[in-house]
């Protein structure tokens, strides 16, 4: 099964957050002195506490799917203790409290309840959830690389390795689809090409900054080991198809 090898690598990377993170020793001012870190944390905080909206619609669509249901039960369990962490965080640096950033969290969630989620987009869902938790690791890796704060540094170099097992978890539940059915990998391939982060059911989530390649082609590297083409590629000769029927006048 997917899932016990996915189940053993969380085992294997787990981190108590208890005693994983060193709490006290957390240099306020030097946080404090970051406010754009601290508005990026906060928002992602909004993001990984709406999982349980979010996670259980997938994992209805995939219902007889076991591995595809015990993975996100995984993403669900981390997910909710990257909310717990950032608030815990956002909360010990005086950015705002843990009561108003859970207030938060339910009016977040109350304007995302009932968006509409179609069973039928399932292949979509799931690619988008794959390059998301790629990205998120690209993010919280960004983050740690900015910040002079030395205990956010180690919060999110944990996070950013959870968002990379996420991601790959769920690359292995879209591979197993095109195994099943091959014309799978094209409609992944189109919803690459279109890619929408879940968060932005919640907050407004930059994808990339502005000629950020390296985000682009982490997505196009981890397409292609999904699909054997990177979405670039696709829609390139997608876009060399319609110029040569234009040019036959076909």
């Amino acid at each position: 099964m997917i899932y016990e090898g996915h189940l053993a690598a969380a085992e294997r990377s787990t981190w108590p957050l208890g005693s994983s993170i060193d709490w006290d020793r957390i240099d306020r001012g030097t946080a404090l002195a970051e406010p754009e870190i601290l508005a990026a944390l906060h928002d992602a905080a909004l993001v990984e506490g709406y999982l349980p909206l979010f996670i259980p619609r997938l994992m209805q669509m995939v219902w007889d799917d076991v591995d595809a249901t015990a993975v996100l039960s995984v993403e669900l369990y981390d997910g909710l203790r990257h909310f717990t962490a950032l608030k815990r965080y956002l909360d010990r640096v005086g950015y705002t409290s843990a009561a108003a950033m859970e207030s938060e969290l339910v009016e977040a969630r109350r304007r995302a309840v009932d968006l509409p989620y179609e069973s039928s987009d399932v292949l979509a869902h799931l690619t988008n959830f794959m390059c998301s938790e790629l990205l998120a690791a690209r993010f919280f890796r960004q983050l740690a690389r900015r910040t002079r704060e030395p205990v956010l540094k180690e919060l999110l170099s944990y996070m950013a390795r959870d968002e990379l097992r996420h991601s790959a978890g769920a690359g292995d539940l879209l591979r197993k689809r095109i195994q099943t059915d091959a014309s799978a990998a094209d409609r992944i391939l189109v919803v690459a090409e279109r890619f929408r982060h879940y968060g932005n059911d919640v907050v407004a989530v930059p994808v990339a900054e502005q000629n950020d390649f390296h985000s682009i082609l982490a997505v196009n590297r981890k397409v292609r080991q999904i699909c054997g083409t990177a979405p670039t590629e696709h829609l390139k000769e997608a876009i060399r198809w319609r110029s040569a029927r234009t040019s036959s006048g076909s």
